[in-house]
């Protein structure tokens, strides 16, 4: 289910409560004010206002609103299966988180966000990438599938100050793909959006936060769940979104691009004993 929260008027702790029934849906159905107010360190008060700010008489509303529009899904029933197995532990189990990131992640995907973010990077003069961590993998994968359109790419490898190097090249032509985890913004993501306010370059932020000042700075969010914070932050959700932005932008210049890849093909076979595939 997809609710339209109103970010820009949220607080801090509105926007906690937000990303957290978002995530836990299920179980705010089935708990009290003072149960969800325990689980986020917050007052009572402080749940209370929230229904309010957000168009809910109380939480009774939100809750009998809520389970009006709720139907069946496919995790649910998968869970069941699972369940009825002794081998519903281990890596069974684990299929079956990942197979919660997907459909979460289906949940919020939107197929016009897709191509207009598709559309940006392919009109664009330069792509920059961005990344740190565990989404470094996800910042080479983009780069070298998009290489082989003959995109102008640049990975941005640098943190700190350093960053300053990449910073000075881009322009008002330029995209910024941002691979950003987690709720905290760093301080190299700030940089990069105060830096986009001044010179008009486009933010694309690949993200697992639904409610984040993040989301609220970019100009296209695609979003890639990764599970609660205290879990296996895993990235098979995010994986997927790149994956498909990179079809989506393949689609642009459909004709060139084909040309290209079979270009490499031709090049492969004409090399195939000197460069074997590995």
């Amino acid at each position: 289910m997809k609710f339209d929260w109103n970010t820009v008027e949220m607080t801090t702790s509105q926007q906690k409560i937000a990303e957290y029934v978002e995530r836990n849906l299920q179980t705010v159905l089935l708990s009290t004010e003072q149960e969800l107010a325990d689980t986020l360190s917050l007052s009572i008060a402080s749940i209370s206002r929230f229904w309010r700010s957000t168009g809910f008489k109380n939480m009774k509303d939100f809750k009998k609103k809520t389970t009006q529009e709720m139907t069946p899904t496919p995790a649910k029933k998968i869970e069941t299966i699972l369940s009825q197995s002794s081998e519903a532990e281990g890596l069974s189990k684990n299929f079956h988180t990942v197979m919660n990131h997907l459909e979460f992640t289906a949940k919020q995907f939107s197929e016009e966000t897709l191509n207009e973010a598709a559309q940006l990077v392919s009109q664009s003069n330069k792509v920059y990438i961005y990344a740190q961590g565990s989404s470094v993998g996800l910042q080479d994968l983009l780069y070298f599938r998009l290489a082989r359109y003959g995109l102008s790419l640049h990975k941005m490898v640098h943190s700190g100050s350093e960053l300053l190097e990449d910073m000075i090249h881009l322009k008002k032509e330029d995209v910024v793909i941002l691979l950003a985890f987690g709720r905290k913004v760093l301080p190299e993501e700030a940089v990069i959006f105060s830096e986009a306010k001044k010179v008009g370059y486009k933010v694309i932020a690949v993200t697992d936060q639904l409610v984040s000042s993040i989301s609220d700075q970019a100009d296209i969010t695609l979003f890639g769940s990764r599970g609660e914070p205290w879990e296996f932050h895993s990235m098979v959700a995010p994986t997927l979104m790149i994956e498909m932005l990179i079809i989506a932008i393949s689609s642009y210049e459909k004709e060139t691009n084909l040309n290209q890849l079979d270009k490499l093909h031709e090049l492969r076979k004409q090399y195939k004993d000197i460069l074997p595939r590995s």
